[in-house]
């Protein structure tokens, strides 16, 4: 003779457990895909910085660009900063700073500084990219930044230079 409670308690037992295997499997399917989606989010930055870096490193196009006819911003004139060029990047990234992002092809915001002081027309400034913001700013308040780093000739001397790139 079988008992009714024991046929409802097998029941019960059986929808515990499809809701706990249904939980699982989604808990376990959105951690994998997050992990995933940070890593994506690092190696776009990561690839971002090296070309945002390298093209600040070469001497641009045409070589002497202006914000008119400039299709690639570069620094460099005989593997050395132009000063001339370090003047014109800031006051386009001071003036428009969003078309600067269009010519490098940037998805994320960038900053642009030298371990030592930067000098722009006369004036020493902390760096180069979205106005308002500054080093500290970055790596306070900003999660999700990369940092490369070139070495570079300024003024006749070897300098340390960096940029940040990072997802608002």
């Amino acid at each position: 003779m079988v008992s009714q409670k024991a046929q409802a308690w097998g029941i019960d037992l059986m929808a515990a457990m499809t809701i706990f295997i249904v939980a699982i499997t989604v808990f376990f399917v959105y951690s994998l895909n997050q992990s995933g989606e940070a890593r994506s989010i690092i190696e776009d930055l990561n690839y971002d910085g090296k070309i945002f870096s390298n093209d600040l490193t070469s001497e641009g196009y045409p070589d002497d660009w202006v914000e008119a006819n400039v299709v690639k911003i570069g620094l460099t004139n005989g593997g050395k900063i132009n000063q001339i060029k370090l003047e014109k990047f800031y006051n386009f990234s001071q003036e428009d700073y969003a078309r600067t992002k269009l010519v490098f092809n940037l998805k994320y915001d960038y900053f642009f500084f030298f371990e030592e002081n930067m000098t722009v027309g006369g004036l020493s400034v902390e760096g180069i990219g979205r106005p308002g913001v500054t080093r500290d700013f970055i790596e306070n308040e900003v999660s999700n930044f990369i940092k490369v780093t070139r070495l570079m000739v300024y003024e006749d001397k070897p300098i340390t230079a960096n940029v940040y790139i990072w997802e608002e």
